[in-house]
Parts: C-alpha cells; sequence; structure tokens
C-alpha cells in the first residue's frame, strides 16, 4: 500500500488509500506484463492527481481502469480486470491446485493468490495433520503414512494396484476435511487456494466439481528426469527428506500418472510444470474461463459488471 498518498477510495462500508501496487497486481493478473501494469496504474493515478480527485468511489475507479485500458487497445485484458474485481469482491472463490509429490503445487498456489491478492493458501498436508489428531492410527492406519508408503499399511485383501489403493485410502480421510473447507468458505464467502496431493478428482464429490465457484487443476511434470530433478533442487532449500522421496520415486511417478488419468477422466485441466511464470499464466487462463462460464450463467453484462454492489 503506498503511504504517501492523499487520494481515498471509497467502497460501501469502508474507505483506503489508492494504492498503485494493488492495481498493478490486479492488472498483472487480468494478463499485462508487471511493468507494463505498474506503468498503467501510475497513469490511473496521476489522473486522479490532476484532476484534483481527493476521494473517488470504487465503482468510479473501476470503470475509469477499465475504460482506460480500452483505450490503449487492451480490450481482452479490460475484460478480465472488471471480470477479477467482481468476482474477488463479492464471490468465493475457491481454487483447487492438486499434483504428485514434487510437482510445484504450493509454488503454483502462493504465486496464484500474490497475483489475486486471495490472502489464504491450505496445503492438504495441513488438513491430513488435523484429520490425525481426530481419526486413530487404529482406525484409519493408511493417514498416518505418507501418500507413497500407505500401501505399507493396506489389508491383504485390498484389490488392484496397491499403490493407487494405499494412496486413495490415505486421502479419504483428508478429502473429508477438505470438502469441509469448502463448504466453510462457500457459506462464508471467502476466497481460498487449496493445494496439494490428496485432491483427488475421482474421490472428490461431484457437487464441488460441478459448483461454478469451484476451479480444479491438476499439476504434472511428464519428464521423469525433471521431476526427480526438482526434490534435489527442493532439497537445497528446504528441510524435507530428498532421500525419502528418491526412495520412493517410482511409486510417486506412478501417483503422478494415476492422477493426471483421473483429471482427465473427470474433464479437470491438466497443466505441466514446467516454468512458473507460463503454468501462472495457463492456471490464471483455465480460471478466468471457469468465471466467465459462471458470469454467463447470471446474465450479467459488462455495464453491470462496472456497476457497484455487484
Amino acid at each position: 500500500m503506498d503511504l504517501q498518498n492523499d487520494i481515498v477510495v471509497r467502497g460501501k462500508s469502508y474507505e483506503m488509500p489508492f494504492s498503485k501496487g494493488i492495481l498493478a497486481r490486479s492488472l498483472t493478473a487480468a494478463g499485462l506484463k508487471p511493468s507494463i501494469a505498474y506503468k498503467i496504474a501510475w497513469d490511473i493515478y496521476e489522473m486522479l492527481k490532476r484532476e484534483n480527485i481527493k476521494v473517488i468511489d470504487k465503482a468510479d475507479l473501476r470503470r475509469r481502469v477499465y475504460y482506460y485500458l480500452i483505450s490503449k487497445n487492451y480490450d481482452e485484458v479490460a475484460k478480465k480486470y472488471l471480470l477479477w474485481r467482481m468476482v474477488l469482491g463479492k464471490r468465493p472463490i475457491v481454487i483447487l491446485i492438486g499434483g504428485a509429490s514434487g510437482v510445484g503445487t504450493s509454488t503454483i498456489a502462493f504465486e496464484i493468490a500474490s497475483r489475486l491478492g486471495i490472502p489464504s493458501v491450505i496445503g492438504t498436508d495441513s488438513i491430513r495433520e488435523v484429520m490425525r489428531k481426530v481419526i486413530s492410527r487404529e482406525l484409519i492406519p493408511t493417514l498416518y503414512e505418507s501418500s507413497y508408503t500407505a500401501w505399507k499399511v493396506l489389508r491383504d485383501n485390498e484389490g488392484g494396484n496397491k499403490y493407487i489403493k494405499g494412496f486413495e485410502r490415505h486421502s479419504e480421510a483428508v478429502l473429508t476435511g477438505i470438502e469441509g473447507v469448502i463448504d466453510r468458505c462457500l457459506v462464508e464467502g471467502q476466497s481460498v487456494i487449496i493445494e496439494g496431493t490428496h485432491l483427488i478428482p475421482t474421490l472428490l464429490k461431484d457437487k464441488y466439481l460441478e459448483n461454478p465457484h469451484v476451479v480444479f487443476i491438476m499439476l504434472t511434470i511428464y519428464d521423469e528426469k525433471l521431476h526427480k530433478m526438482r526434490f534435489y533442487a527442493r532439497g537445497r532449500v528446504s528441510s524435507r527428506p530428498t532421500e525419502r522421496y528418491l526412495k520412493y520415486f517410482k511409486i510417486i511417478r506412478i501417483i503422478n500418472d494415476y492422477m493426471v488419468e483421473t483429471a482427465k477422466k473427470k474433464g479437470i485441466p491438466v497443466v505441466e510444470n514446467i516454468k512458473i511464470s507460463e503454468t501462472v499464466d495457463k492456471c490464471l487462463n483455465i480460471i478466468t474461463k471457469r468465471l466467465k462460464t459462471m458470469i454467463e450463467m447470471e446474465g450479467l453484462s459488462e455495464e453491470d459488471m462496472l456497476e457497484d454492489g455487484i
């Protein structure tokens, strides 16, 4: 937030200083390069200063930014900006970023959260730890293993691929907690990003997959060598046990392939995470398309979205 600022943005129940940083972040989420986004945010600020505006309604500011983008031939960016401002300001959005260990779900989740200004990012590992506090080891022993070692405590009569069966049994209890978080966020109107290995499309209830406020994206790394290198790289900057991941790498790859397969089966977009910036852009495009569908279902026009109170 800009500290030395004499322009105030007024909402229905609040006032806050105009921030070039916040506006630039919104424009970046809409598809502009950061340098261009900040230049436009500065132009908007200078425009308001020239007009000697001390207080501006949020709806008026939104309208000015929209038409300024149009005047600079950023028509698609203008539409995305309008969409994001309307959705994040008035409607909850739950973004699910799934993927096997090592494909980068946490990194991408935090990058998207930063772009969109979503304050809450929850890892499914954290939800798993909560579930361990309320479910005993005797009741669900797979919950107390890792996603790639849960097969070790399966009952002998379990059929199918033991690695996948173990992974599914491990994830089922965690998914109960995940669905509880989704329900709470939708009821309370809070946006959140949930990321992690336990997001299995075929085990998540269809009512969440079909909800227009819920966006599910599956990450992957198709190249085994690159996937393995991610564990070496992560081991240099974190305390996670690289050796353990490498020991079970073949099983992690089986889980990776399984998650991609289940995502495709449910029509969930799969994004290969090679370069962070490109992955984030692809994810934002997927999210934008989902939100456009939601707005179309509600029958809202661009003029409707320009109005305050939506």
